[in-house]
């Protein structure tokens, strides 16, 4: 009888897990088939948007002598190039992983590490540029002579370099962590070590996805709070042309920050989550949702001109006056080369 019993604990043991295993196995099945074709469709999407944005800010920001002249363009400028390295250096190459499995991290344990790190720092480096261009505005817009010669082309360009400098010094630990794991069947590129995981998603979480939103915002209160307080004064004539187009930098700037905020949220939340299991939801409920805030946060990097030309007016009148002198110097050598025949 006692034999009996075990046997059936046994077996109601063994089935009782089987299906477990078998709801985790279509569970997963289910997040891949959610993740693997928004993935699929929307990230090519991105790369060749991002790709068309980044050519025509560039164009833009040094055609036009009203935007050239401005520091805050400057870090706009170097924004687009960021972008474009993120888009081509982690997008695609992440899209080529998760549709095709051409991974080289399984291959080579010097790129695995060379990858993540250079991947971490391209992601920061893009909010902070805006943080900048936000300070800049501040500066802009102060009453203080002294705050007003930093937003200065000279000044940027040394807060530029400073910036990379810095945020490849706070993750200098990424190569070190790094490993290139063999497995039986496959070969992965991660961290083993799980107090340095809970670390480097707190870093991550705080570095990239927390400080640049609430800097971008002080900022951004401020300039509003001293642009008010300047409206009150009476200035030249020159001067208030000048102030106006300040005031439609800030506005493409208070757009790129809202819709990098929004983009961010899901992100570091999830993160947080998945390190720290917060929640009592399923882990792969949250590892999906995980996933697909990644895919919202690529966004921030394939979408500066169209906000801008979206958000401002001077932005759309610009990018209009740069379209129509193009056309006008196609059409006139057109013309020349027909009076010539």
């Amino acid at each position: 009888m006692q034999k009996y019993v075990y046997k059936n604990v046994s077996v109601f043991l063994f089935i009782h897990c089987s299906r477990l295993l078998y709801s985790l196995y279509q569970s997963d099945i289910m997040a891949d088939s959610i993740y693997y074709p928004l993935s699929r469709y929307t990230q090519p999407i991105l790369i060749v948007l991002g790709t068309i944005g980044a050519i025509n800010n560039q164009i833009l920001f040094l055609s036009r002598r009203s935007l050239r002249v401005s520091s805050c363009s400057l870090y706009f400028r170097v924004l687009s190039i960021n972008d474009l390295f993120v888009l081509y250096f982690f997008v695609l190459q992440q899209w080529l992983i998760d549709q095709y499995g051409l991974d080289a991290d399984k291959k080579y344990e010097w790129y695995c590490k060379f990858r993540a790190f250079v991947n971490t720092v391209l992601y920061t480096i893009s909010p902070y540029l805006v943080v900048l261009a936000c300070f800049d505005r501040l500066c802009t817009s102060s009453t203080s002579a002294r705050l007003r010669r930093i937003a200065t082309i000279r000044i940027a360009s040394i807060l530029i370099p400073c910036v990379v400098i810095l945020t490849s010094i706070i993750y200098f630990h990424i190569p070190i962590w790094y490993r290139l794991i063999h497995y039986p069947t496959v070969s992965s590129c991660t961290i083993t070590d799980q107090v340095y995981i809970r670390f480097n998603a707190i870093l991550i979480s705080i570095y990239l996805a927390f400080l640049p939103p609430v800097l971008m915002i002080i900022f951004c209160c401020i300039t509003i709070v001293l642009l008010r307080q300047q409206h009150r004064r009476v200035m030249p004539t020159n001067q208030a042309r000048l102030r106006q187009r300040d005031n439609q930098l800030l506005k493409m700037l208070l757009s790129y920050v809202i819709s990098h905020v929004l983009c961010t949220i899901p992100f570091s939340t999830t993160l947080l989550i998945l390190v720290y299991q917060i929640s009592n939801t399923s882990t792969l409920i949250v590892v999906l949702l995980f996933r697909l805030s990644v895919l919202l946060f690529n966004v921030n990097f394939a979408t500066s001109f169209y906000i801008y030309t979206l958000g401002t007016p001077f932005y759309r009148h610009e990018l209009c006056c740069l379209v129509r002198e193009i056309y006008q110097r196609v059409h006139r050598k057109f013309h020349q080369n027909q009076t010539h025949i």
